[in-house]
């Protein structure tokens, strides 16, 4: 979702919840970089053994194998550092647990945090910002996508350093493209409804709408709209609604006339139905859908197993409002995090652990083992990438997209502590449309009052 977008076979039997995010009690938010906490690299010079730290991660299936072999080829690399991987079964469980650790004391070293934790672990005030080790280091940011480290930045500062990163894509089939005479993929909301009520009229099967307010978010931050006040709280902490203006309205207008023509279909994000918008492509029930870009190496490898003859997968950007957008799309994924609870020389041997990962040559084999996107250019311009691209196009949609607009608070996606509920009042108005025939305009405006309530109660608590 920008909260957990990992599509698995494993999710053929169930869905993902969205995480749970509690506030925690602190006093401010973590200042700007001018109080930084020191980087404690000094302490790894003397160790006579490595240093054995724990590192929490949220991937699973292939994705797992490919971060423990990772880690595996850190640790035969030198001797100062020896990571244990700790598999933890999805960004909700590593989040619930990190919270869990807070009280209890049990937190790794390091951990992979999902992207709508990041206001979260900052306000526990139990991580130690990366910003602190890059100036330590002298770790050069310069090659990395812009507005991908600006989505883990708040108050100027480097919270996290964004590991595995995805954006919101369009799947169709291209099979039912032709059949329907439609000659290329929709590039506007607008040319989306068209196709879809083209398709469903063809007898091909529309749109497989999934309720994910994260698309919401990306159709305003693709019109450089903001979705919450202070700069998408990148500047101050969120405390109220920004996205019921016209960019908004048009949104919740356009997808309700999509799901009254009944040309598309909706499923929830999360529970056992979360992924029948994917599913219902290889069923024939439906002709395109949008979903997370993590979803396309196993949306691939399924097609490509035969089970589905009447299926060409086809992947596009996301569908902006307009033919010319003023903003871009926003990073997802996940960010891995220092937690400042374990011994000095553990903070620093993860860090080691972090930047290691997050080299151009590591970054380009992640990308290609996976699908995530090469977070710097000079993974992406790698050879092995490039080659990668040129015979699976569809893997380079992704990157393109978020190297591509400008970086601005509205494009950096905002920083929210209690997540879940705001992202599940949206849900609850867009579905009261769809439903109860709530017309948009009333169902925006409850929408955001809503989440400006549900802000002000998390400011209050967490000071």
């Amino acid at each position: 979702m920008r909260t957990t977008r990992i599509f698995t076979s494993a999710v053929l039997a169930g869905g993902l919840a969205l995480t749970s995010l509690s506030a925690v009690s602190v006093a401010t938010p973590v200042a700007g970089a001018a109080s930084l906490p020191k980087c404690p690299m000094s302490t790894l010079n003397n160790v006579t053994a490595p240093v054995q730290i724990s590192f929490w991660e949220a991937m699973s299936r292939a994705n797992e194998t490919e971060i423990e072999s990772l880690a595996n080829a850190f640790n035969a690399s030198q001797s100062k550092v020896h990571v244990n991987v700790v598999q933890q079964g999805g960004y909700d469980v590593t989040w619930s647990k990190w919270q869990a650790g807070l009280t209890t004391g049990q937190l790794p070293a390091m951990a992979m945090i999902g992207d709508t934790n990041q206001q979260g672990i900052v306000d526990s005030r139990s991580i130690l910002p990366v910003q602190a080790c890059e100036n330590a280091t002298n770790f050069s940011t310069k090659t990395f996508l812009p507005r991908i480290m600006s989505y883990w930045k708040i108050n100027g500062v480097q919270q996290g350093l964004p590991f595995n990163v995805s954006a919101p894509i369009l799947y169709y089939n291209k099979q039912a493209f032709t059949k329907a005479g439609i000659a290329s993929a929709p590039a506007t909301l607008p040319q989306l409804i068209v196709a879809a009520n083209k398709l469903k009229a063809s007898g091909q099967g529309g749109m497989g709408l999934k309720l994910d307010p994260w698309h919401m978010e990306a159709w305003l931050a693709t019109s450089n709209q903001l979705f919450v006040n202070n700069n998408n709280g990148r500047s101050g902490r969120a405390s109220s609604a920004a996205f019921n203006n016209a960019t908004g309205l048009n949104i919740f207008t356009q997808l309700n006339a999509l799901v009254k023509s009944g040309a598309a279909s909706t499923n929830p994000a999360t529970g056992s139905s979360a992924y029948d918008n994917l599913l219902g492509i290889g069923g024939g029930k439906f002709s395109m859908t949008i979903d997370t870009s993590a979803a396309l190496g196993t949306i691939s490898g399924i097609l490509g197993s035969g089970q589905y003859p009447n299926v060409t997968l086809g992947v596009a950007p996301f569908p902006t409002l307009t033919t010319s957008p003023k903003g871009a799309i926003q990073a997802g994924g996940a960010a891995l995090y220092i937690s400042n609870k374990v011994p000095a020389v553990q903070q620093a041997a993860a860090w080691q652990f972090m930047s290691w990962l997050d080299s151009a040559a590591n970054q380009a084999a992640w990308s290609i083992a996976t699908g995530y996107v090469p977070i710097r250019t000079d993974a992406a311009s790698q050879s092995s990438v490039q080659q990668y691209w040129a015979a699976n196009p569809a893997y380079q949609v992704a990157y393109n997209m978020l190297k591509a607009g400008p970086t601005t608070p509205a494009t950096s996606g905002a920083a929210i502590g209690p997540y879940d509920q705001v992202r599940a009042a949206i849900n609850t108005a867009e579905v009261s449309m769809y439903t109860a025939g709530v017309k948009p305009k009333a169902a925006i405006n409850a929408a955001a009052n809503s989440v400006t309530s549900i802000l002000k109660g998390y400011n209050s608590r967490v000071g």
